[in-house]
């Protein structure tokens, strides 16, 4: 009777955990703009909840995971340079690593230019990236995207 007790227990236990809602402090949106023939902008738009931040692309190798954008081989696309980042940048020295840092706060927007073939009708890969509050910082995650073009 201990025993099923006790398994009962344990059992309501890892459902109440399983339950726990995971931290999940930026939301990410992701679209793609026709530019011109043969052309198109890609945009990586992360919301980013108060009090956490997300790192910039080009911060060094000693510090946080930075954000990386990485595409899936596809045949007939080129990128035009890299990705270029907007939002609201907090740019000093980093109290959790030690060292000078780029990050953004409340929202923060990547845009890559592609060059595509006509024959190209979907693009896909990951986003990795980090986010910290003051206190402390999640494991780096990787969130896959898809761009689909008519």
């Amino acid at each position: 009777m201990k025993n099923t007790l006790l398994c009962s227990l344990l059992s309501l236990y890892a459902l109440a955990l399983a339950a726990q809602p995971t931290e999940n402090p930026v939301q990410w949106t992701f679209v793609a703009d026709v530019a011109s023939e043969g052309e198109a902008e890609l945009t990586f738009k992360a919301a980013i909840s108060p009090g956490w931040y997300l790192y910039a692309q080009f911060i060094g190798d000693e510090g946080p995971i930075p954000t990386s954008i990485v595409f899936e081989d596809a045949e007939g696309m080129e990128l035009l340079g890299p990705a270029v980042e907007e939002g609201h940048k907090v740019e000093g020295m980093d109290d959790l690593f030690g060292i000078y840092i780029t990050k953004f706060k409340d929202e923060a927007v990547f845009r890559q230019r592609i060059k595509r073939s006509k024959e190209l009708k979907a693009i896909s890969g990951y986003i990795e990236f980090m986010v910290c509050d003051d206190e402390k910082c999640l494991p780096p995650s990787k969130l896959e995207f898809n761009f689909f073009f008519e």
